[in-house]
């Protein structure tokens, strides 16, 4: 028996001991099986990864977890108190900053993780102002979504049209490539 086939009957038995046990949850034990046989060189990381379909899959993958990160570490309710310290009182002014504040969140996090963060931050924000939630929930949908025109990682259509053209032998987009299209249309919708 190779050293190879004992590494790979370790972590075999690992992952036998926690999915048996349910000390984890399976797809923890099951992220954690792929990552030790990539660390370990058992596996090239890009094999380890090749189940995924396409790189940008873990790319959107590690935003969301950017965004728990986020979302436990109280930055939510700071960004709740600065919108409100910005915009004051008035309705339109409140709405032009969710806008603006979800869009640059959105241009480096996923959508629906800046809406998922945002919004309890909007309901103290509905509360503490008297301006009814559903008058700042649709500001914070489309700023949330013109923002992530914005950069490359800012939704996920632009990270795989990105990863086909590179897998075509063609130069991908770079982070910013979006931005003078993406930040004009932003502008625009948070205007309108």
């Amino acid at each position: 028996m190779t050293i190879t086939m004992m590494m790979i009957f370790g972590i075999l038995a690992v992952a036998v001991v926690f999915l048996v046990s349910e000390w984890l949850p399976m797809e923890v034990v099951a992220l954690l099986v792929l990552g030790s046989v990539a660390i370990t060189g058992l596996v090239n990381p890009l094999d380890a990864l090749a189940g995924f379909s396409n790189p940008a899959v873990i790319t959107v993958w590690a935003v969301f977890i950017l965004s728990s990160g986020l979302t436990k570490t109280g930055v939510a309710n700071y960004v709740g108190r600065m919108v409100l310290n910005l915009s004051g009182k008035s309705e339109a002014s409140i709405i032009s900053v969710i806008m603006v504040s979800a869009g640059v969140m959105s241009a480096f996090m996923n959508n629906v993780a800046v809406a998922a963060l945002m919004l309890p931050v909007i309901m103290d924000i509905s509360r503490q102002t008297n301006n009814a939630p559903s008058r700042l929930m649709m500001p914070l949908a489309y700023g949330s979504l013109l923002g992530g025109l914005t950069t490359k990682i800012g939704t996920p259509p632009n990270l795989l049209v990105s990863g086909v053209l590179s897998e075509n032998n063609l130069e991908g987009f770079a982070l910013f490539d979006f931005a003078p299209v993406g930040v004009v249309v932003m502008v625009s919708g948070v205007l309108l």
